[in-house]
């Protein structure tokens, strides 16, 4: 185990190919089949409210963006920082979709346009900022700078619509929200992990123990919307 530094990155070659951090690829894999499966389910469920059809938007690109950060990791001697920079806008879409998502049936008209005009506001802004990071700081010496709007977004947009919506909605329209608070809750472990540089192996990294409480989480996004879905064929006045 290691505390306050990183290992170094595990490298290989294969196919003449110099690549590495074949642990951030795979959990990254592992994550695009979980959120593709779980969009899939999503879409079984056979409706198309609003706020179903942003949680499938969120499912989609947030897989597809870790599907392509894990190659920006594997590859990253060829592709270099401009190889992350899909999945960096992935991420902050895709949190643009949870807002969206939760905001759909928030039972205020008047608070609800006002919340929506502030999300859309804000991934306008989070683009705009991202980008010019990206082409006015020096990401190669710094990398990590790249990631410092994505995870503002993510902590604001994510706080509000899983934590305080998910608890104010469990109370107010369904306790099955409780599993979206509860998932937010679960997250933040890793922020322990990353602000710490908790890295308990080289082939399982404060990384990859964020990538498992990911996983955890974005199954009880799903079990939530499942179990809410499930209980509006009883009560549908709540949707």
């Amino acid at each position: 185990m290691r505390i306050g530094s990183d290992f170094e990155k595990i490298q290989f070659d294969f196919a003449n190919f110099q690549l590495l951090e074949p642990n951030a690829f795979i959990g990254d894999v592992l994550i695009f089949i979980l959120a593709m499966y779980l969009a899939m389910k999503i879409k079984n469920l056979g409706t198309t409210s609003e706020f179903h059809k942003n949680w499938w938007r969120f499912f989609m690109v947030f897989g597809l963006g870790f599907f392509v950060g894990g190659f920006g990791h594997l590859v990253y001697n060829y592709t270099g920082v401009p190889g992350k920079l899909t999945s960096w806008i992935a991420g902050i879409v895709a949190v643009f979709f949870i807002e969206q998502a939760m905001l759909s049936i928030h039972p205020n008209p008047h608070w609800k346009k006002r919340f929506v005009l502030i999300s859309k506001s804000k991934l306008i802004i989070a683009l705009m900022v991202e980008l010019w990071i990206f082409f006015a700081a020096d990401l190669v010496s710094s990398p990590a700078i790249g990631l410092v709007v994505p995870t503002a977004n993510s902590v604001i947009g994510m706080g509000l619509s899983l934590g305080f919506l998910g608890y104010h909605y469990s109370k107010t329209i369904d306790p099955t929200f409780r599993f979206l608070w509860i998932s937010a809750l679960i997250l933040l472990p890793s922020a322990i992990f990353q602000g710490l540089k908790i890295n308990i192996h080289p082939w399982f990294d404060k990384n990859d123990f964020s990538h498992v409480l990911l996983m955890v989480s974005i199954y009880l996004y799903y079990r939530s919307i499942k179990e809410f879905t499930l209980s509006t064929l009883v009560h549908p006045k709540k949707v």
